[in-house]
């Protein structure tokens, strides 16, 4: 939410725009897409993330990082030979933006100020129990706009205000206070300055979750114990663990000093704080199912999300410690960085498919007949 509303801010808006018709121009003329391939040893200029405005500043760190070679591209005798299209406006437009060093000023100011949110993305984004740092990942985050803008009083403002609106008036609950005050590695940090702020939500959550005195009795001195690591709290082994140990295992080992506290910290730090599934699953029923395809039989795009996902089954799985949990494996071939006609008909996207596709009677059967084999494994999974 944070980002797609950085994605509205006029000058950052216009920088999308203008790295979206270079992307477009790229990937809608075969043998530009073919030298690009060779001048970038392989790579590719479009990210799809788990949401558009990911997807949006993904993309163009790519093609910052890229813009040497592209530079080079587009000023070698394998382009330049090509007359039609070294004519085409487009191209022109593309050189143009590729030599503008105000505008790729401007890409990096992008790049910065969306990084840190995209780094808070990618710390929840993964299924573990993150709500013990969301508090502390937001408040660095907007730390890092106001040392990056520390010369700019009004673009600061403008990014905090974003940030603000969206964190306190959306995302932020007394649940992500009460965690980060029972992060360990928060409690103890000397270096942490917000543990007073957040201390009246703490209690705030106690009192909904221990309702009643008798449920209450005795929390104040665990309070304490915790606070000032008497206990258990103070052995070293907790104190080695503070900062290599998830907060909601670290209680379960190092609590029992404040049992009633215990239960209500195991229980608050082992929530998570993504949706990043729901959004994996509903960017891919975008891709196939927005304004440009709304007209798509209802059976056929089941059809389509099926198929989708029965590929993805079929492929062998990969674990790597570098997986970036808020990245798709597939370019959506139909964003904004790619698709270039304006106006298609709904069903123009399909003609790449067989005749029994014409529109008119888009219908299971013949869907999967056109793409597939009767026999096809996939449909066996």
């Amino acid at each position: 939410m944070i980002l797609e509303d950085f994605c509205k801010v006029d000058w950052v808006n216009r920088c999308l725009v203008e790295a979206q018709a270079i992307t477009k121009f790229i990937y809608n003329h075969a043998p530009v897409l073919d030298l690009m391939k060779k001048f970038t040893g392989g790579q590719e200029l479009i990210r799809t993330g788990v949401t558009k405005s990911v997807s949006n500043f993904l993309s163009l760190q790519l093609l910052f990082k890229q813009r040497p070679r592209l530079k080079i591209m587009f000023n070698s005798p394998e382009y330049c030979s090509n007359i039609a299209l070294v004519n085409k406006p487009q191209s022109i437009s593309c050189v143009s933006t590729l030599e503008d060093n105000d505008y790729w000023g401007a890409v990096e100011e992008c790049i910065a100020i969306s990084e840190p949110f995209l780094r808070v993305l990618r710390e929840v984004a993964d299924g573990k129990p993150a709500v013990g740092f969301i508090y502390e990942l937001m408040t660095k985050a907007k730390e890092s706009i106001r040392t990056y803008y520390i010369m700019d009083e009004s673009k600061c403002k403008t990014f905090l205000d974003i940030v603000d609106k969206k964190w306190h008036h959306q995302l932020h609950t007394p649940l992500h206070s009460a965690a980060a005050y029972l992060n360990p590695s928060i409690q103890y940090n000397p270096e942490i300055k917000f543990l007073s702020s957040i201390k009246q939500d703490f209690y705030n959550v106690l009192e909904k979750l221990l309702p009643t005195p008798e449920l209450r009795r005795d929390i104040t001195n665990q309070i304490v114990l915790f606070t000032r690591a008497s206990g258990m709290f103070g052995c070293n082994l907790a104190k080695e663990a503070r900062d290599e140990v998830a907060p909601g295992l670290w209680w379960e080992q190092f609590g029992d000093s404040a049992p009633v506290l215990q239960r209500v910290a195991i229980r608050i730090l082992s929530q998570v704080c993504s949706t990043s599934t729901f959004d994996k699953q509903w960017s891919t029923f975008q891709q196939m199912h927005f304004e440009k395809r709304n007209k798509i039989d209802k059976e056929a795009l089941n059809d389509l999300i099926y198929v989708n996902y029965n590929l993805r089954l079929a492929r062998p799985l990969k674990k790597s410690l570098d997986v970036d949990f808020i990245l798709l494996e597939d370019i959506d071939m139909t964003s904004e960085w790619m698709e270039e006609v304006e106006n298609p008909s709904p069903t123009q996207w399909l003609d790449r498919f067989s005749s029994p596709l014409d529109g008119n009677d888009l219908n299971t059967r013949q869907f999967s007949s056109s793409i597939f084999g009767p026999n096809d494994h996939l449909f066996g999974l």
